[in-house]
């Protein structure tokens, strides 16, 4: 996982939701859920430690000058912040079956936020950043996690209403229908057996989603900036997760790609198929 993202500046952003019920629009929600935020910077986090169970907008302040997100991670089998990180570190292509990734507000850049509509579970959680330093260390390694315990009963809440929804498989993304311009809430459902993301790149002329991650793999990547501008999209999600994200669009070429690494192979997502283009009007 830090082999395929080491040197990458993305920006990701991400809106997470789960539960059933009546479902109200994206904005009426932003109105019924508590904020719970998280200031990031080099190399740590600045919140709080214990958090209330339940349906909240979990929101990422950049407030240090090279790009951050949060990787929430929650943590089973009695396991710890400190576990994680050395397992991440022993091999960095697997996710330990223990720590299971539920998504998180995603890479913004200095002075930016981003908010993820998050539905907290109780038990043991751990926020990561996997982005890299500008000598290519993933900040996870350099002390970026905070530990944090979620606690009490979790209440039922509306999940929020989706305009259309992308589905991940191993390795491919499907849309339900095209992507028009304007804002829309769209929704993401891994049904592959891997962790996937979609990344929402918007692409130069000439561009191309599959070069963007070529620039950022490791012995592949150049001097010059990755041929796209990383716009939001949703990061980690494990088999069976689903999530939410806003996104406006303009008229233009946009790229749908995953970053993780095959579990057989070691191989980004993206080089094996799982990349898509499309054009928005």
């Amino acid at each position: 996982m830090l082999q395929v993202l080491r040197g990458c500046a993305a920006v990701w952003v991400g809106l997470i939701g789960v539960l059933v019920g009546q479902w109200p629009s994206a904005a009426e929600a932003r109105d019924m859920f508590p904020i719970v935020s998280y200031d990031a910077f080099e190399f740590g986090f600045k919140g709080a430690a214990r958090l209330d169970a339940g349906l909240v907008l979990f929101q990422i302040v950049n407030t240090g000058k090279e790009p951050h997100q949060i990787q929430i991670v929650k943590l089973e089998d009695g396991r710890t912040a400190a576990d994680f990180a050395a397992a991440i570190k022993a091999d960095p292509a697997h996710i330990p079956s223990w720590g299971r990734l539920v998504g998180g507000p995603n890479g913004v850049l200095s002075g930016s936020r981003a908010a993820t509509l998050q539905a907290l579970t109780p038990g043991e959680y751990v926020l990561v950043c996997w982005l890299p330093d500008p000598s290519g260390a993933p900040h996870l390694t350099l002390g970026m996690t905070k530990s944090v315990t979620i606690t009490g009963t979790t209440k039922p809440a509306p999940e929020i209403a989706p305009d259309l929804t992308i589905t991940l498989t191993d390795f491919a993304y499907e849309l339900s229908k095209p992507i028009t311009a304007g804002k829309h809430t769209i929704r993401v459902v891994n049904q592959g057996k891997e962790v996937h993301e979609a990344l929402v790149v918007q692409l130069p002329p000439g561009g191309s989603a599959k070069a963007f991650g070529e620039a950022l793999t490791p012995g592949k990547r150049s001097s010059g900036s990755p041929p796209g501008r990383p716009i939001g999209g949703v990061v980690g999600l494990a088999p069976g997760e689903h999530a939410l994200f806003e996104m406006t669009f303009t008229p233009g070429r946009y790229g749908l790609l995953c970053l993780f690494p095959d579990h057989a192979s070691g191989r980004p997502h993206f080089d094996k198929g799982m990349v898509h283009e499309l054009a928005v009007k």
